[in-house]
């Protein structure tokens, strides 16, 4: 599979677990503190150390070493918003110590969190997908890609086990039979 098709399968993977998150949030009365631990483990991990990072550490390094400016542009937004992302979900964390302490009240500072990084990741994600990666299809030689594709498969393969992989996508998965109707 290409690198590029790689991402944007991954994407599809956060969206989905993005459609859960607001669902979830539908009744605050009821909320189930547990799912919402799962949620941030999810982005935490799935979405961050394995998706970001490859897009931060690859993807972008390439870009940039073709021509694109870090510090201004659109690698220079994906970047800022994968900072935000993390601010939300630290601000998440918080309301989360907040709430198993017995100050249910910060069930709002966790929806108000999660809903940010929700409505900034669909954002995001849709840059990525209609813009970026066409761009970095278009400037990155063939050659580089079909490297980033095999530098991916390696990482998924040797620092990110199958085992890690498949965890977050059968999490994704119950919780969006409990969540969505599929």
């Amino acid at each position: 599979m290409k690198a590029i098709n790689m991402l944007v399968v991954e994407h599809d993977h956060i969206l989905k677990m993005i459609a859960v998150t607001r669902q979830l949030l539908a009744n605050k009365a009821t909320l189930n503190i547990d799912h919402v631990e799962q949620i941030v483990d999810f982005i935490k991990n799935f979405a961050d150390k394995y998706h970001h990072l490859k897009e931060e550490d690859v993807l972008f390094m390439e870009m940039e070493k073709h021509g694109m400016q870090r510090e201004s542009g659109p690698i220079a937004v994906m970047l800022h918003e994968h900072n935000l992302g993390r601010g939300y979900i630290k601000q998440v964390e918080e309301g989360i110590v907040q709430w198993k302490s017995g100050n249910h009240k910060a069930v709002n500072h966790i929806a108000e969190n999660l809903i940010n990084y929700c409505d900034l990741l669909t954002n995001h994600i849709d840059k990525e997908n209609r813009i970026l990666y066409p761009m970095a299809e278009k400037i990155l030689p063939k050659i580089v890609l079909e490297s980033m594709s095999v530098d991916f498969e390696t990482t998924n393969k040797t620092t990110v086990d199958n085992e890690y992989t498949d965890k977050y996508l059968k999490m994704v998965e119950q919780l969006s039979s409990l969540y969505l109707n599929n």
